[in-house]
């Protein structure tokens, strides 16, 4: 049934999409539009769903670490690894690890390293 539900908000022009409690009366909102500010940073618009309360707010949703690392990483981003990654085994594993043949479908080449040996390549 719940796949109706969300079936006919998509119908009526509602995006589906992370909600957010509405602060004041702590019904579901919904985004109205969002926008990107940064790579790591996007700000929104939020409705809240309750007719009675219908308060509007702008919240910012931000990426601040890293769980575990992308198999594609962007070298422009820098995100701090989550305490709970262990560099020491992450190092250990990548110096280790054979390399087998991948050709990407969804990403674009990697045009850096993640972890450069001399720096950054000379101008």
């Amino acid at each position: 049934m719940r796949s109706a539900a969300v079936g006919a908000r998509a119908r009526a022009g509602h995006k589906e999409a992370m909600r957010l409690q509405c602060p004041h009366c702590k019904e579901p909102s919904f985004i109205r539009t969002s926008a990107q500010m940064t790579v790591l940073t996007r700000e929104s618009t939020y409705a809240c769903t309750n007719p009675e309360c219908g308060h509007t707010f702008v919240a910012l949703t931000e990426v601040v670490r890293t769980l575990s690392p992308s198999a594609t990483p962007d070298p422009s981003v820098n995100l701090p690894l989550s305490s709970h990654v262990r560099r020491d085994m992450l190092r250990a594993t990548l110096d280790h690890a054979a390399s087998a043949e991948h050709a990407t479908q969804f990403t674009r080449p990697v045009t850096g390293d993640l972890f450069p040996v001399g720096g950054p390549p000379p101008d």
